[in-house]
């Protein structure tokens, strides 16, 4: 039996990291939005207030799938998020006016409730069942560097494929990846967990009441949706900045791949940078280190500041890694997929309302204005959340249910 299970657990690693590559690589990722703005003519501002309906509607099926994912299988759903995400693609490639663009971010919302949690909750099952979980935060940060890699790739060949085809040819090659990515998912192997015999709903309930009740879950789910709100941030500014500073099409890639190449480095290392300085003052400088990286953004209005976005890339790789391995730590196997899902949760709710603002301060008054209500807004926030995440951190996890620890019959 462990001998079984630890070929399992390897196996699954294995097809998570290309599951994590096929989603990633997409060449259209670099490009969206010159896309949608110079092809379509689309206006930025609308577009990004399409976020808001997407946001929301994911974060109303975050929790759900991943109760879901908890109760019918983890791969199950992946198989599903692929296969959405595959036609999302491919609509958005054919997009010519807003209703269409507000049915393709619906189409998104759902590909990614699939996704939300259920990718490493079948990992670090898997990893547990075989007895090799402290592995996991290792296998999580190479799983993210992995995810930026494929980012990477796509986004320099994206730029190159554009300018010899063109942007909307480049987005409707894209969806291949997410369609090789959904047999990557079916040929996952759940791990024998032993579960309570309970409802959908109420699998639901008591994971969604386990990450509010449990301080140093719920924090850690507060603090991490704001970090990695901060670290999405330039992904809706990053090609504004290019367009605004007269960057070619052919140099998007040029210029975002160094960021994304910095996420990579940072999410290998992370297990070993938390291990020396400590998760405390990881996330204690990644605060810091985000609210001075939009100050530079916000005060320099020439094209070398785009080395500022440097920062949030390496912050990202470091604290994505380090937070969900943390949470991870802090849940039972049966609420491992629901609860992690509410971090994507939280995230979305706040994204929902985030992204369209600065969207509309970027149309409407200036991309500096943009970059200075972002300082302002995570210098106001940030350092609370850390105070409380720090007073309810606990270094070592609750012990697991014995239903979520026995052997299945």
């Amino acid at each position: 039996m462990p001998r079984d299970s630890e070929a399992i657990a390897h196996r699954n690693v294995r097809l998570y990291y290309a599951f994590a590559f096929l989603m990633e690589f997409g060449f259209w990722i670099g490009i969206w939005i010159k896309y949608l703005t110079a092809t379509r003519e689309l206006e930025l501002k609308y577009i990004l207030l399409m976020d808001m309906p997407f946001w929301l509607v994911m974060a109303s099926l975050e929790a759900p799938f991943g109760a879901l994912a908890d109760r019918v299988g983890h791969s199950r759903v992946l198989a599903l998020g692929a296969a959405v995400y595959a036609l999302t693609i491919l609509g958005f490639g054919f997009t010519t006016n807003y209703w269409m663009l507000f049915a393709d971010y619906m189409l998104w919302a759902l590909a990614g409730a699939c996704r939300s949690g259920a990718d490493q909750a079948l990992v670090y099952d898997s990893l547990k069942q075989a007895g090799l979980e402290s592995t996991f935060s290792k296998i999580a940060g190479r799983g993210f560097a992995i995810s930026l890699s494929a980012s990477t790739t796509g986004v320099i060949l994206g730029g190159l494929l554009a300018t010899l085809t063109s942007l909307a040819f480049t987005v409707q090659v894209s969806f291949v990846g997410p369609v090789i990515a959904f047999f990557a998912a079916m040929a996952m192997v759940e791990p024998r967990v032993a579960r309570e015999s309970r409802r959908y709903i109420e699998h639901l309930r008591d994971g969604v009441a386990y990450a509010w009740n449990t301080p140093q879950v719920r924090y850690s789910v507060l603090l991490s949706s704001v970090l990695m709100m901060a670290a999405f941030a330039p992904v809706v500014l990053v090609q504004p900045f290019l367009i605004k500073h007269d960057v070619a099409t052919g140099l998007f890639g040029v210029y975002q791949a160094p960021l994304r190449v910095f996420a990579v480095v940072a999410a290998i290392v992370a297990y070993r940078v938390v291990a020396r300085a400590g998760r405390p003052k990881i996330i204690a400088a990644a605060c810091a280190g985000m609210i001075l990286a939009f100050l530079g953004l916000a005060a320099f209005d020439v094209q070398p500041a785009f080395a500022f976005f440097a920062l949030p890339a390496l912050i990202q790789g470091l604290v994505r890694p380090t937070m969900d391995s943390y949470i991870n730590e802090q849940t039972p196997s049966d609420r491992r997929a629901t609860v992690l899902s509410m971090s994507a949760l939280v995230l979305s709710v706040e994204l929902a309302f985030f992204e369209p603002i600065i969207g509309f301060i970027t149309d409407d008054v200036s991309i500096q204005a943009a970059f200075a209500f972002v300082t302002v807004f995570f210098a106001v926030v940030m350092p609370g959340l850390y105070v409380l995440w720090r007073k309810a951190y606990v270094l070592h996890p609750a012990p697991e249910p014995a239903v979520a620890t026995a052997e299945a019959a």
